[in-house]
């Protein structure tokens, strides 16, 4: 077991203190609500003409705008970033600790500003926005507690010769979280960068730059020199590419869909004029991801278990389960208590803000996408429950439950990334097995069982990064269940570990001949 470590605890929102504590965040939120935000580059702050427009999803109101980056002012932060480089990768690993630390005194002071920015931009619930905090602060804590021993070395067995093998940091990486966790994601990767002595050069998302301006504002207050941790918000088919190809760009930490991971993974690979190292890729890219549910199964828990993990923040999440795959002697009794459980939830839909259990999708693209994913469930299965869609005042899809699919159904095989669960009947374990394996994914995946037998067969042959049993195959708690898939769902980079860190150190080996 680990020691010196724990993880931290979500607020209880029925406690009158902490609700009317959200209550003046969201007051906040609205005061705050139209602003205009600035880049972030060397510790300057740059309004630009050109700006990104957050639209709150469950609403559709302008939360703010935030400043849009040129290629021009790219190339300055990336040489911002390098330039602090030279500085920062000197600093003492208890001086970057320290920093750290004070990040997570900030970020506990404004936790209930952060979650109502999260609620505000993101459309999430209260639970899931400080589930999302904690998390963040799982990743500090648990970084501090990894690099500690990282700066210890390696171990080597004894020589007469003085040796020993360093981890070192190796330059100016970039950050591109995704929209679907913009604090949690953005500040793990920011600070695994930093506490190992690289700087960061942070792309947010277009749909969540508030939360992300929000988090490096903090990094500022906490110590951190400018130049460090830097803010570029820009679109994708301006800025993207000269990003990665930067010939300063070391690393790539990417989070997001498997078309632009691919991407990013070959433009890297290409050298570039100026370039003195291989760049490293670390990568997440999403999941089509199963429950299996066998005859010995708790139906009742795995229906729970199937429906939490299929729309909980309206299956948008990479985790999310997207297809229950079931036996055939318990298919119909197992379909109809995922119905009965997700009715439940689809009569608590509505804003973030009003704390109910399903809000909105992210934006106009992504209903527009989902709901023809719903058109296409109609031909290809029986829709139980849900199928409606309506963005007359925010971007809302019903939780929708789709009966009778084939394993080579569209809606069986493609990320839909939204509250829609494909149910595939299977007539033995073995090919419920086959089933889920038969995806390029490999991120998570559960299996409701009592049958021991098929517990050690899923822990051989069910190929995902994170497999669970008995519980649903969403919420991975930090130095719990590290995070990370196989496959197109990316590098496995097991997030929250000491190996996570290593994705950006060098290991130098050093040996001085003491007779000379």
């Amino acid at each position: 077991m680990l020691k010196g470590f724990k993880n931290a605890s979500e607020l209880d929102f029925t406690i009158p203190s902490n609700r009317e504590a959200m209550l003046q965040a969201f007051a906040q939120v609205d005061a705050e609500k139209g602003q205009e935000y600035p880049l972030i580059i060397g510790g300057k702050r740059i309004m630009t003409e050109e700006k990104i427009t957050s639209i709150a999803p469950s609403t559709k109101e302008v939360a703010g705008k935030v400043s849009s980056c040129s290629q021009e002012l790219v190339d300055e932060a990336i040489r911002a970033a390098h330039e602090a480089f030279k500085t920062w990768s000197k600093t003492s690993v208890e001086e970057r600790i320290c920093c750290v630390r004070r990040l997570v005194d900030l970020m506990d002071k404004n936790r209930f500003v952060l979650d109502a920015w999260n609620v505000e931009e993101n459309g999430k619930n209260w639970g899931e926005a400080d589930g999302e905090l904690c998390e963040a602060l799982d990743f500090f804590n648990s970084y501090i507690l990894h690099m500690r021993e990282l700066d210890k070395g390696l171990e080597l067995v004894y020589s007469e010769e003085a040796t020993k093998c360093i981890y070192t940091p190796i330059g100016v990486g970039v950050a591109v979280p995704p929209w679907n966790f913009p604090l949690s994601l953005l500040a793990g990767m920011a600070v695994a960068a930093v506490i190992t002595g690289n700087t960061i050069v942070c792309k947010p998302s277009s749909d969540t730059p508030i939360v992300a301006y929000k988090f490096v504002e903090l990094c500022e207050k906490a110590g951190f020199p400018a130049g460090v941790v830097n803010f570029i918000p820009g679109s994708g088919s301006v800025i993207g590419d000269f990003i990665v190809k930067h010939p300063l760009t070391r690393f790539v930490n990417f989070t997001g869909s498997k078309e632009v991971g691919l991407r990013i993974n070959k433009m890297a690979a290409e050298v570039s004029e100026g370039q003195k190292w291989i760049k490293r890729v670390v990568a997440e890219m999403g999941g089509k991801n199963a429950i299996i549910v066998d005859s010995t199964a708790d139906l009742k828990r795995a229906a729970a278990g199937i429906a939490n993990s299929a729309f909980s923040f309206q299956g948008q999440k990479c985790s999310a389960c997207s297809r229950a795959i079931v036996l055939s002697d318990v298919y119909d009794r197992l379909v109809d208590e995922v119905v009965t459980y997700t009715d439940e939830l689809k009569k608590q839909q509505g804003s973030g803000r009003d704390n109910l259990a399903v809000g909105p999708v992210i934006n106009k693209a992504a209903f527009d996408n989902i709901a023809g994913y719903i058109e296409i469930a109609r031909k290809e299965g029986n829709i139980v429950l849900g199928g409606n869609y309506d963005d007359t005042e925010g971007f809302y899809i019903e939780p929708t439950v789709v009966r009778d699919i084939t394993r080579d159904a569209r809606i069986a095989n493609e990320e839909i990334f939204g509250p829609v669960l494909a149910i595939i009947k299977a007539e033995s374990f073995e090919e419920a097995l086959d089933i889920a394996n038969d995806t390029e994914y490999g991120l998570t995946g559960s299996v409701y069982t009592e049958d021991r037998g098929n517990i050690q067969k899923a822990k051989t042959e069910f190929h995902v990064g994170n497999l669970y049993f008995n519980r649903k195959s969403t919420g991975a708690v930090v130095l719990q269940h590290p995070f990370g898939g196989f496959n197109m769902s990316g590098t496995d980079a097991k997030t929250g570990t000491r190996d996570y860190l290593t994705n950006f150190l060098n290991l130098k080996s050093v040996c001085e001949d003491l007779t000379y």
